[in-house]
């Protein structure tokens, strides 16, 4: 007779728990969604004083940075279904932010670096080969394009 008291692997197979969020969650969400977009155009007509080196634009954009991330987390969690999911999935949304986060700060950092230029990068002229040498077996090409002047 056969032990009904065995789980098979495939036993499992399909009856997982499909979460549905309810009509009325959704429709909270939307209304957080809405207030926060009026926050956001409100923002944006609030010019905020500079905080010592760093300048008011640069904090209204970190205001609406800041504000646009609750929107996207709860897009995320609720519309995506985040909340419910496993936290092998809630893992990878949090690391996405992160390499969004450091991609924001390596940019940054670029972005804000003077250039500084070095003796020797300047363009010498149109081509980039050096024409004092021919081609094997050829008479040298008569170019003073690359050659600077001496004296």
């Amino acid at each position: 007779m056969a032990n009904h008291a065995t789980t098979l692997p495939q036993d499992n197979h399909g009856h997982g728990e499909h979460h549905i969020t309810s009509a009325w969650v959704l429709f909270r969400t939307l209304i957080m969604l809405l207030i926060l977009m009026g926050v956001t155009i409100g923002a944006s007509y609030i010019q905020l004083p500079s905080i010592g080196p760093i300048s008011g634009t640069v904090i209204n954009n970190l205001v609406a940075l800041a504000i646009a991330t609750v929107k996207a987390y709860i897009v995320i969690t609720i519309f995506m279904g985040v909340k419910h999911q496993t936290t092998l999935t809630k893992i990878w949304v949090y690391a996405g932010f992160a390499v969004l986060v450091l991609l924001f700060g390596i940019f940054g950092d670029y972005w804000t670096r003077k250039f500084e230029p070095v003796s020797g990068w300047e363009k010498n002229g149109e081509s980039a080969f050096p024409r004092e040498f021919a081609p094997a077996g050829k008479p040298p090409v008569p170019n003073n394009v690359n050659l600077r002047p001496r004296g």
